[in-house]
């Protein structure tokens, strides 16, 4: 036990020795890593979650500085699918069961306290400011109930500050959903290949529904926020979840090498097309929505199949790393921050920019840190009596 405290004594001085070196920094800002995860840990899926949240947020800033941010909206769902349906196989693999109580512990632990205090900074802050209540009472209740998609998709009125909210609605009734429905698919566990066709079947599907209402002249609205609308990206990345963890065809050499040779252009094409690609252009919804999905599929497929390609280095950078691992806080404070301060403040732009982004970042670290983490890093509660977890 000394022995263990005098090297850590060591490792920590040394640390504040290099505290300088600007990726140290990043790193200790950062300052999470596989453990702290229970949904496991992959540098370069950070990485990309990191540089779209800045597209995000630069559209949100000024929507035409980047209008088409709202591609990366399907790729953050095919990734919190993959990640999530890679998770129940493991615990399935591991057990031979779905520990139902776990998972949804799991994901109250990552997702509402930092949320919970955003709101409640939200509430103080809209009460201060004089805003109407009735409002902003609608969207906080949207919010934190995650349906926040719905009363978008219909139009309802309510404050926008919180608009931005709709994304996590969506992930969230799948994470409610998806694991009761993944028990269903059980008995399909030796061909993780049907499932995998089966889900890019219901995708198909999701797709052609969105295409059927975007040709009868359904407002963006609708089409933008359905849950209904938006199964094809979340299906997707749950069939890639099935086809890489179970289909040896899928990790092939072959494959392999065709993504590693497709994934920089894939990338590329999505960033440049984000400059011209916009919530309100029918085509989005009739086809170019279709068409990035499978290339955001693409782009996720080869960053979990390829160990090392021109973009790992990029993503897997102290820099990137760290801004995907506070993206969370990013996503859900920058929205009330800017908009308060463009539309209720009338604030001007360089202004929001200089005062804005800062604010955002400083909310996100501090969430991340204060509020994210320590509930992320306590222990799994014990594991329930076979009475409480789902046959696999």
């Amino acid at each position: 036990m000394r022995k263990f405290r005098h090297d850590r004594d060591h490792r920590d001085r040394a640390d504040r020795g290099r505290a300088s070196e600007p990726a140290v920094l990043l790193k200790r800002l950062g300052g999470a890593g596989k453990r702290d995860f229970p949904l496991g840990y992959s540098a370069s899926l950070d990485g990309a979650r990191g540089l779209m949240t800045l597209g995000v947020l630069a559209a949100h800033l000024h929507y035409y500085w980047y209008p088409g941010a709202i591609i990366f909206m399907d790729t953050f769902f095919i990734m919190s699918s993959y990640l999530i349906t890679s998770l129940l196989i493991k615990d399935r693999d591991k057990l031979g069961k779905v520990n139902f109580q776990r998972f949804y512990v799991r994901r109250v632990r990552r997702l509402l306290p930092a949320l919970v205090v955003m709101l409640a900074v939200y509430t103080v802050a809209v009460v201060a400011l004089g805003r109407p209540w009735e409002p902003e009472r609608r969207a906080i209740l949207a919010t934190l109930f995650y349906f926040m998609n719905w009363a978008r998709a219909f139009e309802w009125p309510m404050s926008p500050y919180l608009g931005h909210a709709w994304s996590l609605s969506i992930e969230e009734q799948f994470y409610a959903l998806w694991p009761v429905l993944f028990t269903l698919l059980i008995p399909w566990r030796a061909r993780p290949g049907r499932v995998a066709l089966l889900l890019v079947a219901v995708a198909a599907l999701s797709a052609s529904w969105r295409w059927w209402l975007a040709g009868k002249g359904v407002g963006p609205a609708r089409m933008y926020n359905g849950t209904d609308v938006r199964l094809d990206g979340l299906c997707l990345g749950a069939a890639l979840a099935f086809a890489h963890k179970g289909c040896a065809w899928a990790s092939s050499a072959t494959v392999e090498r065709f993504l590693r040779i497709a994934l920089p252009p894939v990338a590329l094409l999505l960033f440049v097309w984000g400059f011209s690609a916009s919530y309100y252009d029918p085509q989005w919804y009739l086809w170019q929505s279709q068409a990035c999905i499978i290339l955001s599929t693409l782009l996720v497929a080869g960053l979990v199949v390829c160990q090392r390609t021109l973009l790992h280095p990029l993503l897997e950078a102290s820099p990137t790393v760290f801004l995907g691992q506070i993206c969370y806080g990013l996503y859900i404070w920058h929205h009330p921050i800017f908009l308060i301060m463009e539309d209720h403040l009338k604030i001007d732009l360089a202004t929001r920019v200089m005062v804005g982004v800062p604010l955002t970042f400083a909310a996100a670290i501090l969430s991340y840190h204060f509020i994210e983490l320590p509930f992320i890093s306590r222990r799994s509660p014990p594991r329930p009596s076979p009475a409480h977890v789902s046959n696999a």
